[in-house]
């Protein structure tokens, strides 16, 4: 393990570089080198590409220049590094590979600690592997603890595996054991999207047993329900509608009940429309930017206002105590169980918070606010799925979670991919991811690569396409 301290006491204005390892100080053998490696680049969440590099070949490009808001999706938060032809960003957990050969560098600050982020940047010209912090707006006082990271090699993936289990341990997993180690379910998204209501719903559920499925007739330890985004009156209004579901919330989870299933709903809960009622009624919980302006977190046609959504505040204490008292809604009065938590990176986005912590300690707290309800007041296991997450603030506390881009009813995603979206809904991307990320599969995370399609109608997979995703 290689402990980073502070030299110095100061404020981080920007990421902190605090070291730049020449990659021969580690590997004897000349014929290692970064022009000749094949390198893993992990992501920072769970959109971002992840698959190795190879040699000559430049990594995806972060960045849509068409549709500005879609950047905070893939690139490091308040980095000034982007990818090119000699310069490949990787964060979190990334290895350099020659043939059987591997040596990775993985940061290890947030297993028993609370560091920032850490992100790797391989430079082919220089052969050196720079180490980069997200810790804007952190005080440092000389000898703090900046960061861990341990490097090793191995040679073989099997290998590999076994080394990422001994050091990250089992620990992180046990909140999810009640689920079992085959669980599986049902999601209403990819086949409804965001138009669903009650009737549908209801529809839906009855059908699983009255036809025949993967989900009647497989040997699951357990499964869910869930009903994804669609159900609520705003972003950021997470109350059900009422046009579109007239019954209790509480209604609906016990039909799910009923069915064996585990009641599970989608929500956001660090984004938020500005012209919902929440926004308009709190408009200090917006987190704003230097010029006082609402801070971007992202865009999509389906909400706000010319398509963009922003973050809340999470260094407000009202936001904070209204995102606690949402959850004890959402779990202890609505009954669901199984949470899926999404647009999470959202929490990561630097701007003038009410607090003067760094972002990444403002996450981190937030996150253990909205996880800590570990079973219902009924005394029922309570389990969150993370999505759009950011890797290494959040294993500890959501051990499972999505690891790629959103799967496709289609192998690809051709407007998206015409304009160089490299976080577009692909089925053939999303099984990229998946592949990319095999290594931390029961390591790090119990890894959930989205869903499979079976379905004839409406999916627009070959019967060989399907096949390959499903296996």
């Amino acid at each position: 393990m290689k402990v980073y301290k502070s030299q110095e006491n100061y404020r981080a204005d920007r990421n902190s570089i605090i070291d730049v390892i020449p990659l021969i100080k580690y590997e004897n053998n000349p014929e290692y080198n970064l022009s000749n490696a094949f390198i893993n680049i992990g992501g920072w969440q769970s959109w971002n590409p992840c698959f190795e590099v190879m040699p000559e070949k430049k990594q995806p490009s972060l960045t849509c220049h068409f549709i500005k808001g879609w950047n905070n999706y893939l690139v490091f938060p308040e980095t000034e590094f982007k990818p090119s032809k000699n310069i490949i960003l990787g964060q979190f957990i990334t290895y350099l590979r020659w043939n059987n050969h591997y040596l990775f560098f993985v940061s290890m600050g947030n297993k028993e600690t609370d560091l920032p982020p850490v992100q790797f940047v391989f430079d082919r010209n220089k052969n050196t592997v720079s180490i980069e912090l997200c810790d804007k707006n952190q005080y440092w006082q000389k000898n703090d603890l900046m960061a861990e990271i341990e490097i090793f090699s191995v040679d073989s993936y099997f290998a590999a595996k076994e080394k990422l289990v001994e050091i990250f341990g089992n620990q992180h997993f046990k909140s999810v054991t009640g689920l079992g180690n085959s669980p599986a379910g049902w999601e209403s998204w990819y086949n409804h999207y965001a138009k669903i209501n009650e009737q549908l719903i209801s529809k839906d559920l009855d059908s699983l047993d009255e036809t025949d499925n993967l989900l009647k007739n497989g040997d699951y330890t357990s499964k869910i329900f869930q009903i994804d985004d669609g159900w609520e009156n705003n972003l950021g209004d997470w109350d059900f509608n009422k046009t579109n579901f007239p019954s209790s919330p509480a209604v609906i989870t016990q039909k799910i009940e009923n069915k064996n299933y585990i009641p599970g709903l989608w929500i956001a809960p660090f984004i938020i429309d500005s012209r919902s009622n929440t926004a308009t009624m709190h408009k200090t919980w917006l987190l704003k930017d230097s010029k006082g302006k609402n801070v971007v977190a992202g865009y999509n046609p389906l909400w706000g206002k010319n398509g963009n959504f922003y973050c809340l505040d999470l260094g407000n204490s009202e936001v904070l105590e209204y995102l606690d008292s949402l959850f004890d809604k959402i779990i202890n009065e609505w009954q669901f169980r199984y949470i899926k938590l999404d647009f999470l990176y959202a929490g990561m986005i630097y701007g003038k918070s009410v607090s003067n912590l760094p972002q990444y300690k403002l996450y981190k707290n937030a996150l253990t606010i909205i996880t800590s309800r570990k079973t219902n007041c009924k005394g029922f296991p309570v389990y969150y799925l993370g999505c759009g997450v950011p890797f290494e603030l959040s294993f500890t506390k959501l051990p499972l979670s999505r690891i790629g881009c959103d799967t496709y009813e289609h192998w690809e995603n051709i407007i998206s991919k015409l304009i160089n979206w490299n976080g577009r809904n692909s089925a053939y991307l999303n099984l990229k991811d998946t592949l990319g990320h095999s290594l931390w599969n029961k390591t790090v995370f119990l890894n959930d690569p989205d869903v499979i399609f079976i379905r004839k109608e409406n999916c627009y997979l070959s019967y060989e396409e399907k096949k390959l995703i499903s296996c």
